[in-house]
């Protein structure tokens, strides 16, 4: 992971702490029954950001090593899990996570893989996984089905120059076959939504890393937003619904 990629959300964590969506706790019951996880396994959340993920684990009494560049992520995941004792934050990288070889149980990536740099961090899972570890590769996919959405797609394509670059679009399922190797992959799909009034779609949109922040100087692209919303908002909330795609390994 460069420089740049560490850097993109320092000035988003207010938003991204705020109107990020979760993930569906149903992912716990779905790597029991897939891969066997337990409370004894020993997780790593790589790209761990403010702990969307990260509290999936704490909360199932595993033990996290929480990796995360980002200081200001990282303190606000510090901050909102500071009474969990099984919890450890880690400045470090997906190419250099600073674990222990051979002890990890799990390396869950929640919304980050499409950062790293695939060979680095294909070597470095290698080495910290456990003989019989597993990885997990999640993303809340907007879903493609829906009308809303698909609008909301190709708003970002005519007003974002940058959105396709740095999409986890990108990245296809034969991309991750080949990043698993020999490692057999299994991809399931959950459904997930927000419920989102005016301001908390803005703060959704905002805490996207190649979305313009500033509103006085996007007037344009606020007011064509507002629009957006006003068209699909039932009783001033919209539905913005994901899918959210899991790569079981």
């Amino acid at each position: 992971m460069n420089k740049s990629s560490i850097e993109r959300f320092t000035d988003r964590v207010v938003d991204y702490e705020k109107f990020r969506p979760s993930y569906p706790k149903e992912i716990i019951q779905l790597l029991k029954e897939h891969i066997g996880l337990n409370k004894e396994w020993l997780v790593a959340d790589i790209g761990s950001g403010t702990g969307l993920s990260t509290q999936l684990f704490l909360e199932n009494g595993n033990d996290v090593f929480a990796v995360e560049p980002n200081r200001e992520m990282r303190e606000s995941l510090l901050h909102h899990f500071k009474t969990y004792r099984n919890l450890i934050a880690l400045n470090a990288t997906a190419e250099d996570t600073s674990i222990e070889s051979g002890c990890v149980d799990l390396i869950f990536a929640g919304q980050s893989f499409h950062w790293f740099d695939r060979a680095a961090c294909q070597k470095e899972f290698g080495r910290i996984l456990t003989e019989n570890g597993h990885i997990v590769l999640v993303w809340n996919q907007r879903d493609p089905e829906d009308a809303f959405q698909q609008e909301y797609e190709h708003f970002l394509l005519n007003h974002i120059p940058s959105y396709q670059s740095v999409s986890h679009k990108n990245i296809g399922d034969d991309d991750l076959r080949l990043f698993f190797g020999s490692r057999p992959m299994t991809k399931v799909s959950l459904p997930n939504q927000q419920i989102l009034d005016l301001r908390s779609f803005l703060g959704r949109v905002r805490s996207s890393s190649y979305f313009p922040k500033e509103q006085a100087e996007n007037k344009t692209l606020y007011d064509d937003l507002h629009t957006l919303f006003d068209k699909y908002a039932i009783s001033e909330r919209i539905v913005f619904k994901y899918m959210t795609d899991i790569y079981i390994s």
